[in-house]
């Protein structure tokens, strides 16, 4: 099956025995999920709904309310829940919840007529950006970009075949979330699962055969100890973005899931950039057809692309490196800070500590004071947390420093420490700064160069 654009997804009589989502034995066909959109679109023209924060807790419900704002001509706007920094932008809140406003019905009939096509053009859509370094950003995208980004996704990864289930641990209301587990399974024929999914037990035991994962580093780095799937309960593909995903995660997960995971990257703002196999051994980068990535000198990147809503280059803020078949991504250019006049590159020093043996992955901010210091969140390996318990956290912390200072500046070595059981990520797997500032104390919010 050819990708449907999602302006004319619902404006034909076609595809009404096809299944749009499934929770458990129940399964929702493609007729009851037009008659649904229907239904509520009406109600929403009819209460004069022009913007909505929408949130919900079942996929399918978010799919429903996202079609019936749009055929009610009004602004989706995408959140978890109804969060201050959308009550100011939209009246309406459309969810799921019992105190939800205006809450998203089923149909009382079994089917509906065809809907009217979009304009995708002028059919807007709001995110909100994670905020990892700062305020959440509201990002807002024309259908045209996501539907032009579906279709690139479909020619490159397309299964030739309609009904592969799909199933996810990540959230809906982010970009990425939305296009992988509902947008794109909608436009082109495959049933999604309305829970998202938190634990791997839950996965394990729900996942079909052959199915599509749409999960994230926070889950995959939690995969470990879990016991290998059978030959026939592994996935066909395994999607991962949001944040980098450590070799010794991919390694386990390649050999739980029986196959190796495709990391995206790409942003809220630019939709898809490139995408890798990712296996545990370092491999490149390569941008997603129709992207042109450039380097400039600083090793900043900037890209061209059919998914941006405006022509031109759009800087993203990232740093990386050309290699001779790709790029190899270096961290955040918004992540280098000053800390004595002299600028240090948080990225680096997690690096660093992250080749210790006693360490299984860090996070390093810049904590406010006069001069302002670095603080290091470890993650540890059993062996850290042996010498740990042997030392205290004061003499580790200093072993850390002593075994970073034959590669490091002074300056770039953290001088206090927090050795925590997780370190702090959102559903996504990304890390907010002011979340690992927050483990040194109240009011250690991370500081920016």
């Amino acid at each position: 099956m050819t990708a449907i654009p999602l302006s004319r997804l619902l404006s034909d009589h076609g595809g009404g025995d096809r299944l749009v989502a499934w929770n458990g034995e129940s399964v929702v066909p493609f007729a009851r999920f037009r008659a649904d959109v229907a239904a509520n679109a009406a109600r929403l023209a009819a209460a004069g709904c022009k913007r909505a924060t929408l949130a919900c807790g079942d996929t399918y419900h978010l799919a429903v309310g996202l079609f019936a704002l749009l055929h009610a001509g009004a602004c989706p706007m995408l959140s978890a829940i109804a969060r201050p920094e959308t009550s100011d932008l939209s009246p309406c809140v459309v969810g799921d919840g019992d105190e939800t406003p205006f809450r998203i019905l089923p149909s009382k009939e079994a089917a509906a007529g065809p809907l009217q096509p979009l304009d995708p053009r002028r059919t807007l859509i709001d995110f909100f950006t994670s905020g990892s370094t700062g305020e959440p950003k509201r990002v807002t995208k024309p259908l045209l970009m996501l539907e032009r980004e579906i279709a690139v996704l479909d020619e490159l990864w397309g299964f030739g075949q309609e009904g592969v289930p799909v199933l996810a641990t990540v959230p809906h209301h982010h970009v990425y979330g939305l296009t992988f587990k509902v947008l794109w399974p909608l436009s082109a024929g495959h049933p999604f699962a309305r829970r998202t999914h938190g634990l791997w037990e839950e996965v394990a035991a729900e996942l079909p055969a052959g199915a599509v994962l749409v999960t994230g580093p926070s889950h995959l780095g939690r995969i470990s100890g879990l016991p290998e799937l059978p030959m026939e309960r592994r996935p066909r593909m395994v999607l991962s973005a949001g944040a980098p995903l450590t070799a010794a995660a991919a390694r386990e997960a390649a050999s739980v899931l029986g196959i190796a995971v495709t990391e995206i990257f790409g942003s809220s703002e630019t939709g898809v950039i490139a995408n890798r196999r990712c296996d545990g051994e370092e491999r490149p980068w390569r941008p997603f057809p129709g992207v042109v990535l450039e380097i400039a000198s600083g090793g900043t990147v900037r890209v061209r692309s059919p998914f941006l809503a405006e022509d031109g280059w759009y800087e993203t803020g990232d740093v990386a490196r050309p290699t001779p078949d790709g790029f190899r991504l270096l961290g955040r250019a918004d992540r280098v800070v000053k800390v004595e006049g002299k600028r240090v590159s948080l990225p680096e020093v997690e690096r660093q500590l992250g080749s210790l043996p006693q360490v299984a992955a860090a996070a390093v901010v810049a904590l406010p004071g006069e001069p302002a210091v670095l603080g290091a969140a470890v993650l540890l390996t059993e062996e850290g947390r042996a010498e740990l318990a042997s030392l205290g956290p004061f003499r580790f912390g200093r072993v850390l420093r002593r075994a970073l200072s034959a590669s490091g500046e002074p300056t770039a070595m953290p001088r206090r420490w927090r050795f925590p059981n997780a370190l702090p990520v959102d559903a996504m797997g990304k890390r907010r700064d002011g979340d690992v500032g927050a483990l040194f104390g109240p009011g250690m919010e991370a500081q920016r160069s």
